[in-house]
């Protein structure tokens, strides 16, 4: 399906930015998705404070008011990095089942097994004070306590990396990997990532990318 001929009535979409970003940097994604007749927000939340269950109800409030209190049919999340956690602890929480029947999720290099690198360097004390609180949010043993989303939510991960069979961006994470996550890191349970290429940073910003989020979020089945 080509994301560019959305005519029909699109759901609405949420989008959530990683770690260390701002709802600023969501305005290209944001303005992607209106072009293309989704009806798109920006969720923007403070990475280095808080806990993943505060983001997560805030997010909730932030729907509640955007969405007028109205549960609809299907509810889009398009997140980034850390924004995928954001969203499966919003999942999480019995208020996402009455704001929306179901979900589609598509993630942009999501951490969900947690990343390496922020274990490896967990006791290095500038990391921990430039990340603050997600510093935590990003440890492995952190992100394992997070259920696997909820049967009405439908999933597509999408990861970053080099050509299959080259070595990844970093060599300090184990396998082929964008810098920052390692493609097996953003896997979840049955569902597998698909690869897109690149770099973690600028992943959201891809036209391709997006065309192939937008694809998913925009198909009714």
């Amino acid at each position: 399906m080509d994301a560019a001929n959305v005519t029909r009535p699109a759901i609405p979409v949420v989008v959530i930015h990683g770690a260390l970003r701002s709802r600023v940097g969501l305005w290209p994604v944001v303005r992607y998705l209106r072009n293309r007749g989704f009806q798109a927000a920006a969720f923007g939340y403070a990475t280095r404070s808080d806990s993943l269950e505060r983001h997560a109800e805030r997010l909730e409030q932030f729907i509640a008011t955007w969405l007028e209190g109205q549960k609809v049919p299907m509810l889009g999340i398009l997140t980034h990095s850390m924004g995928g956690l954001v969203a499966r602890a919003y999942l999480a929480r019995p208020g996402a089942a009455e704001q929306a029947l179901r979900q589609r999720v598509a993630m942009l290099a999501p951490p969900n097994q947690g990343a390496a690198l922020a274990a490896r360097f967990r006791g290095f004390k500038p990391f921990r004070w430039l990340y603050g609180a997600a510093a935590e949010v990003l440890q492995p043993d952190h992100a394992a306590m997070l259920p696997p989303p909820p049967a009405s939510a439908q999933v597509l991960i999408l990861a970053g990396g080099k050509r299959k069979g080259e070595r990844g961006y970093s060599r300090w994470i184990t396998g082929n990997n964008d810098g920052l996550v390692g493609v097996a890191e953003t896997a979840l349970p049955g569902i597998d990532p698909e690869l897109v290429g690149g770099a973690h940073s600028v992943l959201q910003w891809r036209p391709a990318v997006l065309a192939r989020a937008a694809a998913f979020l925009a198909a009714s089945e």
